[in-house]
């Protein structure tokens, strides 16, 4: 594998205080450019939680657009994002997203696209890198362009990992847990003439008393442990502060 992004939960107790809807604001305030979600539903159950990874979204102008979302460093309010030094690691990492991306416009022939980036973006106490693809599907004749985008990037290489098979097969044998609705995707769809789809990150399964929180880190051959085992923390430690504050 060129890359492999193993995750884990941390349960957590609610306090005996816990307001759903008002940790939800929340969330929406401290989190203004994610996409802040509460779901619950008999086949997933709840989750609250605030993504910052567009999967794929189709604007009312037929605009397709993705993202590749990676590399993960600590944010401090004031920080100049212009002089963010990035390590090769994570410059590598991210890249390697970007490559799955074109990777699947390759596939499916589309080779008109628009790619603006990578870029240094902020996510709640968090950076990453970011790199933006659009694709006007009037111009290339591609109707089910969104659809199509859809199967072949879920789930992501900022997910899973890549090759994707090697990656999901190592996953499913060593992670040791059932991922359940943490890194699938959700979203509003044919609202308003837009559908935007986000991957499910950044996120909390709520039950009656606690609550599991979910994160991962991608791991290549450049990663240190430590810093890794660090960065999942960091991402736990984000909304564990959420649900006790």
């Amino acid at each position: 594998m060129e890359k492999v992004v193993p995750s884990k939960f941390k349960e957590v107790d609610l306090p005996t205080n816990f307001d759903l809807l008002k940790t939800f604001y929340k969330i929406c305030d401290r989190h203004p450019g994610a996409f802040v979600s509460l779901v619950s539903s008999p086949q997933v159950g709840t989750w609250l939680g605030a993504s910052p990874e567009l999967l794929v979204s189709i604007d009312a102008q037929d605009k397709f657009k993705t993202i590749a979302l990676a590399g993960t460093l600590p944010y401090a309010d004031g920080m100049n994002l212009k002089s963010v030094a990035w390590t090769q690691k994570e410059i590598e990492e991210q890249a390697l997203v970007c490559r799955y991306i074109i990777n699947c416009f390759k596939k499916i022939r589309v080779r008109e696209y628009a790619e603006h980036g990578p870029r240094t973006v902020v996510a709640g106490n968090l950076m990453h890198l970011r790199t933006d693809y659009e694709v006007d599907m009037k111009e290339v004749n591609f109707s089910q362009l969104g659809s199509v985008m859809l199967k072949l990037l879920h789930p992501t290489s900022a997910v899973c990992g890549m090759p994707l098979e090697p990656a999901l097969n190592f996953l499913r044998t060593h992670e040791g847990y059932d991922r359940e609705f943490y890194s699938g995707f959700l979203g509003p769809v044919n609202f308003e003439g837009e559908s935007s789809l986000f991957v499910n990150l950044r996120c909390i399964q709520l039950f009656e008393k606690s609550a599991r929180i979910y994160a991962g880190a991608g791991v290549t051959a450049d990663s240190d442990p430590t810093k890794e085992a660090e960065e999942v923390e960091m991402k736990i430690q984000t909304l564990s502060q959420i649900i006790n504050s």
